[in-house]
């Protein structure tokens, strides 16, 4: 498991130069589309649709990261009210959900991916697939990190429980 872990770690540290890159990008094009707007009077009719794209890209791949380092938000409330071995039950049902709910989107975006097949993009004219892969892609990332997450609040669990 622990190799898993670490090929995933790798696979996290790409989608960060990836969404680096991404948020470069939108900068870039949003600051080129605000001058040009104001400054020459010009429109670049491209730059809304490639930059919602990039932040779509950002967001999805940047979720897997969210997970990994327990970023998501909680109800305090909840998790201040449970204690020792119930905390670990309740943070190992919320994982199981967490895997049921990120392998659901996952599946999900096969239809999408293929229904997408003979759309276009308005502004650039490129497949939607590709937007539709990058959901997918996105969601997988996910799942995996929240079976990586399961799988230590199981562990937590098993160690509490021989502790006992």
């Amino acid at each position: 498991m622990e190799q898993l872990r670490k090929f995933f770690n790798t696979v996290q540290n790409i989608s960060k130069i990836i969404i680096g890159l991404c948020m470069i990008s939108m900068m870039v094009i949003i600051f080129i589309q605000t001058s040009t707007r104001y400054l020459i009077f010009y429109s670049i009719h491209w730059s809304e649709e490639v930059s919602r794209y990039l932040y779509v890209a950002l967001t999805l791949l940047g979720l897997n990261l969210a997970i990994t380092s327990k970023q998501l938000v909680r109800i305090d409330i909840i998790d201040n009210y449970f204690k020792g071995k119930s905390l670990k039950t309740l943070n190992v049902i919320r994982a199981f959900l967490s895997v049921i709910i990120t392998t659901i989107f996952f599946y999900s975006s096969f239809g999408m991916i293929d229904i997408s097949q003979f759309q276009r993009s308005p502004a650039l004219g490129i497949s939607m697939q590709i937007m539709y892969l990058i959901v997918g892609l996105g969601f997988l990332l996910s799942a995996i990190a929240t079976i990586f997450d399961l799988y230590d609040a199981i562990k937590a669990e098993y160690s509490t429980n021989n502790e006992a």
